[in-house]
């Protein structure tokens, strides 16, 4: 059991002994974390021990809508950290390639739909377009437009604060692309109540029950604590390596393995500085593409099983600009994966040294402050008191976060159309992926053979895959990769029944038509990205 110094308690002196909180290893998570639990906690003394030889990685450089809880708790507004970070911001995510490899694009928004959670039958409404209008008029892609606004902010290259007859809100549902090292220098600035302590960990020393007593540095100094978190990265240095944790992988179901990281210059930052990342899929991979303030961050994501270092080396260089075809380009092993719990005995694994999922999602920096937020709360509970209990809630939830992630990213392969090479196809054809056969339709992980009934399984597709009380971003996905709960035969099927259906669908058509028009007008007056950061964040 851990348990909070009484408030009467005198700090100590040093750093060396009698310290609630320890952590191992700095970055962008190690910061992100000891700037909450110093926020939140200013009752512990808390210590940041950093390797000043080991590089960051700092790549993470895109984040979605959940970082805004992050933001709150620390009580940051924009123009206070986004400058400093070269910070811009996202309000979607593009698939560029994904579903046929034909120059197709399809967005993911952020934020909420158009209708309220009791219309239903907003979104078969569209499936339903699809087959009474054609999908010329209402391609894949058309469903991101019709759902949500926020879906031209991306297209057109704009951003507001407020978008009319709609439940856009600015503050939760915009998010940000930044420079993640900028991000946590910004931190370790802000958090000057923690201890920065530079120095190499050489060893442990343990208790007799297996947690850790303290650590060894370098210079030979020895440092107890209660609680050590450990942000060491893909190292894992205290969570893997000392305390035994079993790491586990996930590269059955995703397959890349490697990156090539770099920055490339803008060329024109007003219509480059687009408000969303930009996913663009290749031959074995995919490319990220993130504008920052300052320049452009951008990486090759692929498989090492498909395509050698050195071919998917040119492959990149071909994709990039002409200005930017002979820049430096950073290699990344990616450890795929995480380990079985992420809090043993006073122990806690937080951001890489946790674990990871490929970047087409973000989620690299979303599971670090999750996490830091997961612990936070769980220390804020019954005077910092500790149990089996506490530890077992955390593990839930950071496993269960992850679990979920590693489903939604595997989604965008799977539901992919592409066979063109051994990649795609494998991707596309020869992983049994969980999710189809239970999130995505009906959840908790039952199997279709359940369904044995017709109206259940259409009623699964659509009041499981396609719900407005389902707000997650595989409604986006699915559709944007083709994926209909409504056949033309069962269109064609419901419209015998009730043949004044088709009619009603006919208005909806021409209602939306005059709508998108009107949308599309305003959205064209309204300032650009880059505009706005230049005149409200960048100034």
């Amino acid at each position: 059991m851990i348990r909070r110094p009484p408030r009467s308690t005198p700090k100590p002196s040093s750093a060396a002994s009698d310290v609630y909180k320890r952590q191992v290893g700095g970055g962008s998570s190690g910061w992100m974390t000891a700037a909450l639990l110093s926020k939140e906690h200013p009752e512990l003394e808390i210590a940041l021990i950093e390797d000043p030889n080991i590089p960051t990685i700092g790549v993470g450089e895109s984040t979605l809508g959940h970082f805004n809880r992050f933001l709150i708790r620390l009580g940051l507004e924009d123009k206070d950290w986004m400058p400093f970070c070269d910070a811009t911001y996202k309000s979607s995510i593009g698939f560029k390639n994904f579903r046929e490899g034909k120059g197709e694009r399809f967005q993911y928004p952020f934020g909420r739909f158009e209708w309220d959670p009791d219309q239903m039958d907003a979104i078969s409404n569209f499936f339903e377009l699809q087959n009474e209008i054609g999908k010329d008029v209402y391609p894949p892609e058309e469903f991101a437009r019709y759902a949500n606004k926020v879906t031209y902010l991306a297209e057109y290259n704009k951003m507001v604060e407020e978008i009319p007859d709609s439940n856009f809100r600015f503050k939760v549902h915009t998010a940000y692309h930044l420079d993640a090292n900028k991000f946590g220098e910004f931190l370790k600035n802000k958090a000057s109540s923690v201890h920065h302590i530079l120095a190499k960990v050489e060893n442990v020393i343990k208790t007799p029950d297996g947690s850790i007593h303290s650590i060894i540095t370098d210079e030979g100094n020895t440092i107890s604590a209660d609680l050590f978190v450990d942000c060491t990265g893909f190292k894992s240095l205290l969570l893997e390596q000392h305390m035994g944790v079993k790491f586990n992988s996930c590269k059955d179901m995703l397959f890349n393995d490697r990156a090539l990281a770099t920055h490339i210059d803008y060329d024109d930052k007003e219509t480059q500085m687009v408000p969303y990342t930009d996913c663009v899929a290749l031959s074995n991979g995919w490319v990220y593409n993130i504008p920052l303030w300052s320049n452009i961050g951008t990486g090759y994501v692929y498989s090492s099983d498909y395509i050698s270092d050195e071919d998917a080396e040119e492959e990149f260089r071909n994709y990039l600009p002409e200005s930017a075809k002979d820049c430096s380009l950073m290699p990344i092993k990616i450890k795929h994966g995480v380990h079985e719990v992420g809090w043993i005995k006073n122990v806690v694994g937080i951001g890489l040294a946790y674990g990871f999922l490929e970047p087409l999602e973000s989620t690299g920096l979303m599971t670090t402050h999750e996490n830091a937020i997961f612990l936070s709360d769980l220390l804020s509970q019954r005077n910092g008191i500790i149990t089996e209990h506490s530890r077992s809630v955390y593990n839930f939830s950071a496993q269960k976060t992850y679990e979920s992630m590693k489903i939604f990213i595997s989604m965008h392969y799977s539901l992919s159309a592409r066979e063109d090479n051994d990649y795609w196809s494998d991707c596309t054809n020869t992983i049994e992926y969980p999710g189809v056969k239970g999130t995505m339709l009906h959840g908790n992980f039952a199997s279709m053979d359940a369904l044995t009934d017709y109206y259940a399984l259409l009623d699964g597709l659509n009041n499981r895959f396609y719900s407005q009380k389902r707000l997650d971003g595989l409604i986006y996905i699915g559709a944007g990769q083709d994926i209909s709960p409504i056949s033309k035969a069962m269109y064609d099927e419901k419209n015998s029944v009730t043949p004044e259906k088709k009619e009603y669908i006919r208005d909806i058509h021409k209602e939306y038509q005059i709508h998108k028009k009107e949308t599309i007008e305003w959205f064209k007056k309204q300032p650009s990205h880059y505009q706005y950061l230049k005149d409200n964040i960048h100034v």
